[in-house]
């Protein structure tokens, strides 16, 4: 069988399998027991073990792909000796379709949106509230995992045929966002009927969002975020009146993604110590030249080193430390962003005093003046650079950038030679078959 052939079997369960017991060594309490490990029976996995196994694969590659937007986004520099591209390929405008900052963060998502629909296929095994919560779960992890694809690849579209047959064509941008939007909305429908409690347990990424009821607020929160990636304001601000918003609580109030060094388990690679002799994760000097005196979130986000690293002709001294150490958690969505999202929606609705009243509270929070937005253009300017320091690194400045039309706007750092990138390439393994 060719490699070619080989692709064809995407997604392959039995490897999805293995992949997913080995995580619910970490992340599962509860035991696994099967006839025999060295050929487990699909059908007899349990849910609790195809839950953890979602968990752990959302934060496969994860590092890659933030390091991948950071870089294309101008936040960031990753200085790679042993492997150039992100210096070379990425600033250049093109990455190689078949290689692995492409190919791996794409995969490790389809992987579990496998997951999740071989969850949906147990579900059916169940009734009442404890299929609703598993379909809940399933539909609102899957539906994540499709929308950081569709941020990679932008008007080049995703997969929505799972079947692995390469010449069923990509979906465009809009039918994919109208499938996320779909299972996002039957996910919420199905949480209200889940009862006090899932069948399974939840890692303590999830703390506070852990039963039915908490977790469709995380639903809403998502299913907010991908109305405003579309201009749908009202959308937006009904999907926030049912999601975990407070404008009185702690900007951290989310769901994160939490590592560990356990047997099994895997580190935070977006972690580097600051002080070390050599960073990889920089930040782009214009952070720094860009931030406001006294602004707390350029101070806690990056550490100034005493030397500045300079690499294949690129030169910064800002260390990021948006992580404390190896085992740090990752944020998924937080309340910050909310106040964002919900300012976003209410700029696009004309609806400025309601708008600058959310994007004060999060200046506050950083230690900055409240600011006054006068009309909708230079409201969208104080936006984009409120998201810009609350949201960095956490995957958004590229997106945000591109859907406002604004990349041009992006620093080039060597003149006759960077591009800025609007979209990946579709994957080489995506590819259709060529014929013969």
């Amino acid at each position: 069988m060719t490699r070619r052939h080989l692709r064809k079997l995407h997604p392959f369960r039995a490897l999805l399998f293995l992949i997913a017991v080995a995580s619910a060594m970490v992340l599962s309490c509860g035991e696994m027991n099967f006839p025999n490990p060295n050929a487990p029976d699909l059908e007899n996995v349990p849910i609790q073990t195809l839950v953890s196994g979602a968990e752990a694969g959302m934060r496969i590659d994860y590092a890659i792909y933030l390091r991948a937007v950071s870089v294309v986004g101008r936040e960031a520099y990753y200085f790679e000796p042993a492997d150039p591209r992100y210096t070379g390929e990425l600033m250049f405008g093109r990455p190689d379709p078949g290689g692995f900052i492409v190919n791996r963060p794409w995969s490790a998502r389809y992987r579990v949106v496998a997951d999740c629909r071989f969850l949906l296929d147990k579900a059916e095994g169940f009734s009442g509230a404890e299929k609703a919560g598993i379909e809940g779960y399933a539909k609102t992890i899957l539906a994540y995992q499709l929308l950081l694809n569709l941020n990679y690849m932008d008007e080049n579209g995703i997969k929505l045929d799972f079947s692995g047959d390469l010449n069923i064509p990509m979906a465009s941008k809009t039918e994919a966002f109208a499938f996320i939007e779909t299972n996002l909305d039957e996910a919420y429908t199905a949480l209200q009927n889940a009862g006090n409690a899932f069948p399974f347990q939840l890692s303590s990424g999830f703390a506070g969002f852990d039963t039915p009821e908490k977790f469709a607020q995380f639903n809403r929160a998502l299913r907010a975020r991908v109305a405003i990636y579309q201009n749908k304001y009202q959308d937006a601000l009904n999907a926030l009146d049912n999601s975990f918003i407070d404008p009185n609580g702690a900007m951290t109030l989310g769901v994160y993604m939490v590592y560990g060094t356990g047997l099994g388990d895997q580190t935070n690679e977006i972690y580097e110590n600051p002080e070390a002799p050599f960073v990889k994760f920089m930040a782009h000097p214009s952070f720094e030249s860009d931030a406001e005196a006294g602004d707390q979130r350029f101070s806690n986000k990056v550490f100034k080193r005493t030397t500045a690293t300079t690499f294949d002709d690129l030169t910064t001294d800002l260390a990021i430390t948006v992580t404390s150490s190896a085992i740090d958690r990752l944020p998924i969505i937080r309340n910050e962003e909310l106040l964002l999202i919900r300012a976003e929606a209410n700029i696009g609705l004309g609806n400025l005093t309601a708008a600058q009243a959310d994007i004060n509270l999060v200046r506050a929070a950083a230690g900055l003046a409240p600011v006054t937005l006068t009309d909708a253009n230079q409201a969208i300017d104080q936006l984009l650079h409120e998201r810009r320091y609350s949201l960095f690194i956490e995957g958004h400045r590229w997106v945000d950038m591109r859907r406002f039309g604004r990349l041009n706007q992006l620093p080039i750092d060597r003149a006759g030679k960077d591009k800025i990138l609007d979209k990946m390439p579709i994957p080489e393994t995506e590819l259709p078959e060529s014929g013969g």
